[in-house]
């Protein structure tokens, strides 16, 4: 993390790059808690074990500070879309988007309860740029869509709202993340080996989702 990225003012020596990065990662941590409303300044600087006047040298309001930590999991967020692309078979296009997408949010969990608590407030912040980036011509969000139209027009999957898939796909990759303490309850795996059921998970959600959306004739070749 360094000044120029952040907007902070501190000198750039290697103890003051450690403090900024400290303080970053900390506030990470309590605006995806709490939300922007939510945090203080003096949790984020209890979080970060530092005197919050050190906090006001790096980051001077609690705004500059959430700004620069909701740019960056924002990108983490828009990340998450950008699964390697391909035009092969839908079935391998659905399953390859599933696994980043699921892979990047287990990476970056913080992301997602974030999300979450920002969507609760009603913070316009996301909704507006959400719509830039999915409006975005050759955004991994649209690329996505557009595989979806592909496969309905080749007759692989039958005819479907993309919007709506997408939600639907999404969602169910999100969920368990966020809802973890009552997953781990309801699946002793969530609890005994999370690895392992992340992976059954990602299994579960291609297969509920592609054959449910497959053509007969694509069933009857799997």
């Amino acid at each position: 993390m360094t000044t120029h990225e952040t907007g902070s003012h501190a000198a750039p020596d290697s103890e003051a790059a450690d403090t900024e990065a400290r303080i970053f990662e900390a506030a990470l941590r309590v605006f995806a808690r709490k939300g922007k409303d939510g945090a203080r300044l003096q949790e984020i600087a209890d979080e970060a074990g530092i005197h919050r006047p050190l906090l006001h040298y790096y980051f001077r309001t609690k705004q500059k500070l959430y700004e620069a930590v909701a740019a960056h999991m924002f990108g983490q967020f828009l990340d998450s879309f950008d699964a390697p692309s391909h035009d092969g078979p839908f079935a391998d296009v659905l399953r390859a988007f599933i696994d980043h997408y699921v892979d990047n949010i287990r990476e970056h969990q913080n992301m997602a309860k974030w999300m979450v608590a920002e969507n609760m407030a009603g913070n316009p912040f996301l909704g507006e740029r959400l719509a830039a980036a999915f409006e975005t011509e050759g955004s991994p969000q649209r690329h996505m869509e557009e595989a979806i139209l592909r496969a309905t027009e080749r007759g692989e999957i039958r005819p479907v709202n993309q919007k709506q898939l997408m939600l639907t796909i999404v969602s169910a990759c999100v969920f368990f993340f966020i809802q973890l303490p009552t997953v781990k309850m309801l699946n002793p795996l969530a609890r005994d080996d999370f690895d392992a059921f992340v992976e059954a998970r990602k299994e579960h959600v291609f297969e509920v989702i592609y054959y449910g959306l497959a053509s007969r004739e694509e069933v009857a070749d799997a």
